[in-house]
């Protein structure tokens, strides 16, 4: 039985799936973080792993194509050279595309919307017919607004805010210091610049969990919706269509925040008529709606 394998390689982990031409999941792998831009041997390592794992679950002749999201590849401009890479590797065909890309083939194939990622970063993507639209997805330390990685640094923000008033039970501060288990502000403050960006980015649940009723965590939730909803915003005014558009909302902290994502929706409602959907699971199953033809 023919299949292909669809892979997400996002910055926390990757996930990567087996699908029959019938639509049967053969089944699935993952590993640990695959961002070409910030890590890329342990991309390449990760990558493999996944491969391997479920080259080994079927059989190899029978593997039609290898399509990967690689978080990172697009800025780095190492798409060209992790396909040569994976080609020589396993001699089948292999396409690498952005991840953001992988989930506009998850959530719409080839028709029209706009897609929505926060997860440890964020960005908004649309197409409408040939023409591809970005909004922001420009990393960490430029953008990413809304994303897990956001939050959290907005959250450790207001609390030096709350130090700067000698606050040091306000509520941000005591927030962090309960749902984190950490004994001072400054402890929290000299483990924030000592974790990597993933290990920061999952803070963002666990303050969610605990945060619900402060106030100054939901304030911080409502800024980060707010750049989110402004950037679909001027995502739909690029479209050409009066029809409603439809919206698609992807990754941990649209999947996991409910406050975030009622804002968000909101917000974008209050001003145009749109469709929103949320997209579950890994948008590894994105390969499923890419035309093979297109790449050979």
């Amino acid at each position: 039985m023919q299949y292909r394998i669809g892979i997400d390689s996002g910055g926390t982990y990757v996930e990567a799936e087996a699908w029959a031409e019938d639509g049967t999941l053969l089944g699935t792998a993952s590993a640990g973080p695959g961002n070409s831009l910030l890590n890329y041997e342990q991309t390449f390592v990760n990558l493999e792993t996944v491969i391997e794992t479920l080259l080994n679950q079927n059989k190899v002749h029978e593997c039609q194509l290898i399509l990967a999201g690689v978080a990172g590849s697009q800025s780095a401009n190492n798409q060209t050279a992790i396909e040569a890479y994976l080609l020589n590797r396993f001699s089948i065909p292999v396409r690498i595309i952005s991840d953001a890309d992988l989930a506009m083939l998850k959530g719409f194939g080839y028709n029209s919307g706009i897609l929505v990622i926060a997860g440890t970063g964020s960005i908004v993507l649309g197409q409408e017919g040939p023409k591809r639209y970005r909004i922001g997805g420009w990393g960490h330390l430029l953008g990413d607004e809304g994303g897990a990685y956001d939050i959290v640094k907005r959250c450790y923000q207001q609390m030096t805010q709350e130090l700067n008033q000698q606050l040091e039970t306000g509520p941000m501060t005591t927030l962090i210091l309960t749902a984190l288990n950490y004994v001072s502000p400054t402890e929290a403050i000299s483990d924030f610049y000592q974790m990597s960006r993933q290990q920061i980015a999952a803070q963002a649940r666990i303050l969610a969990e605990q945060g619900q009723n402060n106030e100054q965590f939901k304030s911080v939730i409502e800024v980060c919706a707010n750049q989110l909803a402004q950037q679909i915003q001027l995502m739909q005014e690029r479209f050409l269509t009066d029809k409603p558009i439809k919206i698609a909302l992807t990754g941990s902290v649209l999947t996991h925040n409910q406050l975030l994502k009622h804002h968000v929706e909101e917000q974008v409602a209050q001003k145009s008529t749109v469709q929103f959907v949320t997209l579950e699971g890994s948008n590894a199953a994105g390969v499923k709606n890419f035309i093979l033809e297109d790449f050979k």
